[in-house]
């Protein structure tokens, strides 16, 4: 691997730290507010505006736009200059986000929110084929991981004393910043070209077998719907516990901010033993502390809230990295955001809907179930990447 961080003056060095950081930036802006999630829920639900299930629905909103963005860039990531699709989906970004700042906690929010998915999607599906074609995707995927939690759990610390006076409008305001590091980074990347299978050959456009990729897709939008329908309403579960509203925000901050470094485990670690056995420990992992929030005890609530942003840290990269490697170009990568932001919408959304009068019990099963079965489904395809090439990227 290449550990230069700069190329002459204007590139970074395409598989170089800076490179990998900039390009989880780019990846992460799309998505960021997923991680907001309790937030904009317990938000919106303080507002008369909206209930607790109205709130769930426009996080939802919010999610089926990413999917739907995710969707229609993968018919057209292999024929866009990625770099200039990439500046113009950011801009739209930041003023979707400044426009729900500026509407505030109303129903605009439902049409504001679905067209911020949908530009969040693209962004995402467009950085998620690059990152493909690095070396050792995961890596970079772990590095999204960090940011993306660490950022989730100072911006839970920040920003949930703030709702009472400003209302949920400062979340979608913060949201800016990030997208702004993403605009600096732009011009420093690499081209990045699609892999090739040899020296002088040109890019070849060969994948995995499609039941492979089914399964891998399959897989990552389980795990998505599950862990997210557990996370949206973390807050509200602890309040239902009958926590103090000040411990729960801080068990929540607390537990994503432990969970950040734990995906530069993976970003060290990457395939020194595969795939499938980091990806199926982290999962059966994940299944198990879920479980544990059932138990309405605080300790026990710590407990599992922390270890649930740890597992994910350490198994998603995983799941997000098998689906990567399914092709040379990148696109199944682009099918794998959709997938994966498809998962986070239907994910609050089936959780909205067992809720009804504050059964949380139902929403943990759930998730529980989801996750379980999205490590029966990633079993075999991880399988077949570990075989072809074990410890470094399999090229089609």
């Amino acid at each position: 691997m290449k550990t230069r961080l700069v190329i002459g003056i204007d590139s970074l060095a395409p598989n170089g730290l800076a490179a990998r950081v900039g390009l989880a930036i780019l990846a992460s802006a799309g998505i960021l507010y997923a991680n907001f999630s309790p937030v904009i829920v317990s938000g919106l639900a303080q507002n008369p505006a909206f209930t607790g299930e109205t709130a769930g629905y426009v996080f939802s909103a919010n999610m089926y736009g990413t999917a739907i963005g995710g969707f229609a860039i993968i018919f057209l990531i292999n024929q866009l200059n990625w770099r200039w699709a990439a500046f113009a989906l950011i801009t739209l970004l930041i003023c979707a986000d400044v426009l729900s700042g500026w509407f505030g906690a109303t129903d605009a929010l439902y049409i504001i929110r679905f067209f911020h998915g949908l530009v969040g999607g693209a962004l995402i599906g467009t950085g998620m084929s690059v990152i493909a074609r690095t070396e050792s995707p995961e890596v970079t995927i772990a590095f999204a991981i960090v940011i993306q939690l660490s950022l989730g759990g100072l911006g839970t610390a920040m920003l949930m004393p703030l709702l009472p006076t400003f209302g949920v409008s400062v979340v979608w305001i913060s949201l800016t910043g990030l997208s702004a590091i993403a605009l600096i980074f732009l011009p420093l990347f690499d081209p990045y070209p699609m892999t090739k299978s040899g020296v002088g050959k040109k890019p070849r456009c060969e994948r995995a077998p499609r039941s492979q990729i089914f399964l891998a897709l399959a897989a990552l939008f389980s795990f998505q719907a599950g862990q997210m329908a557990a996370f949206a309403y973390r807050i509200e579960l602890g309040l239902h516990y009958g926590f103090e509203t000040n411990f729960v925000n801080l068990v929540i901050a607390v537990s994503l901010l432990t969970g950040a470094p734990s995906a530069l485990i993976v970003a060290w670690w990457s395939t020194r033993s595969g795939r499938l056995l980091p990806a199926c420990m982290g999962v059966v992992l994940m299944t198990s502390v879920t479980g544990m929030l059932l138990v309405p005890q605080s300790l026990v609530f710590g407990v599992a809230s922390v270890g649930f942003a740890v597992f994910f840290a350490m198994s998603f990269p995983y799941l997000l990295g098998v689906a990567s490697e399914m092709d040379n170009s990148g696109q199944v990568a682009a099918i794998g955001a959709f997938t994966s932001s498809l998962g986070l919408a239907t994910g609050p959304a089936i959780a909205a809907t067992l809720l009804g009068e504050s059964h949380h019990e139902r929403i943990l099963i759930f998730a529980c179930g989801a996750l379980a079965a999205s490590l029966l489904l990633v079993f075999g395809p991880a399988r077949m990447l570990d075989r072809r090439a074990k410890h470094s990227r399999v090229v089609w």
